[in-house]
């Protein structure tokens, strides 16, 4: 496969994985009423729906590639971590404000990151 076809491939499976998030957020809240804890599972859930699509049509590489990556693996778990850590800060520190922009505000940061960590990655190539 292609590099260029993997990139593309990969781009849509985290559209698919931030579109479900932003699907999946307000049904989960409205259930258990825990802003921390419905978003845990909302990423979580997310992430397994993303997967499965992607498994189901054959986009990009397997999971397990990411761990033949160097230093990838870490920057997606550093990125998850900074994704749901700022969601709780936004949501303890302005709870007056509707939880679904701290979900947006959280991805944005997250995007961002990965972005600038992929780009470094690629550059000590």
């Amino acid at each position: 496969m292609s590099e260029r076809r993997n990139r593309l491939d990969w781009r849509v499976t985290l559209g698919i994985t931030i579109v479900a998030d932003l699907v999946l957020f307000p049904m989960i809240l409205t259930a258990l009423e825990a802003p921390i804890l419905s978003r845990g599972v909302s990423f979580l859930t997310a992430y397994a729906v993303s997967q499965m699509l992607r498994a189901t049509t054959g986009l990009g590489k397997s999971p397990g590639a990411i761990l033949q990556v160097p230093g990838l693996w870490p920057l997606l778990a550093i990125t998850g971590l900074i994704n749901f850590g700022l969601f709780g800060i936004l949501n303890a520190r302005a709870p007056e404000i509707q939880p679904i922009l701290h979900l947006l505000l959280a991805w944005a940061a997250a995007l961002l990151f990965i972005a600038f960590g992929v780009y470094r990655i690629k550059r000590f190539r």
